[in-house]
C-alpha cells in the first residue's frame, strides 16, 4: 500500500513542494493515493516564461486487496480532467517499474502512450534498481480520445 496518510502529507505538503497528493477513498476509508507534480517544460533562456507550470508528472498507488476494481482508473481519469479541462496543462507523464503491468495497463487504458524504457533507473523497496517504463498524454489527446 505504501506509506500510512500521515508520513505522504509530510512527506508532500513541505513549504518547499509543490506536489499535490489526492487520497482515494471508498466508504470514507483511504485505499489508495494519487500525486500531482505540475512542472515547467523545458524551454530555451527566452521562452521560460512559456515553459512555466504547462505540465505535471502523475504517480498512484493502491492497497493490493483494492486493485482490480477500476478504483485507480477512476482516480487517474479524475485527475487528467483537472490537469488538462481545469489546470490547462499541456502535457502529462507517469512512469512505472517495468514488472508493475497493472500499472501500465492503467496508464494505457486512460490513452497515454509509452515514450520511454529506462535501465535500472530506480529504487525499488526490495534494494534492486528496476527498469522502468515512462508514458505521456497531451491535451489534444485527451480532447481527442473516445470517452
Amino acid at each position: 500500500m505504501g506509506d500510512p496518510p500521515e508520513d505522504f502529507h509530510a512527506r508532500f505538503a513541505a513549504p518547499e513542494r509543490l506536489d499535490l497528493l489526492l487520497v482515494i477513498q471508498r466508504a470514507g476509508e483511504v485505499i489508495g493515493d494519487l500525486m500531482i507534480k505540475v512542472e515547467d517544460a523545458w524551454a530555451p533562456a527566452r521562452a521560460v516564461s512559456q515553459a512555466r507550470g504547462v505540465q505535471a508528472e502523475l504517480g498512484w498507488s493502491l492497497r493490493p486487496e483494492e486493485t482490480g476494481k477500476g478504483y485507480a482508473t477512476e482516480a487517474v481519469e479524475a485527475v487528467l480532467r483537472i490537469c488538462f479541462d481545469e489546470l490547462g496543462l499541456r502535457r502529462v507523464v507517469a512512469g512505472c517499474f517495468t514488472g508493475n503491468t497493472a500499472s501500465y495497463r492503467l496508464m494505457e487504458r486512460v490513452g497515454m502512450r509509452r515514450e520511454g524504457h529506462s535501465v535500472k533507473h530506480a529504487l525499488h523497496p526490495s534494494g534492486a534498481w528496476l527498469d522502468g517504463y515512462t508514458y505521456a498524454l497531451l491535451a489534444e489527446e485527451w480532447r481527442g480520445r473516445d470517452r
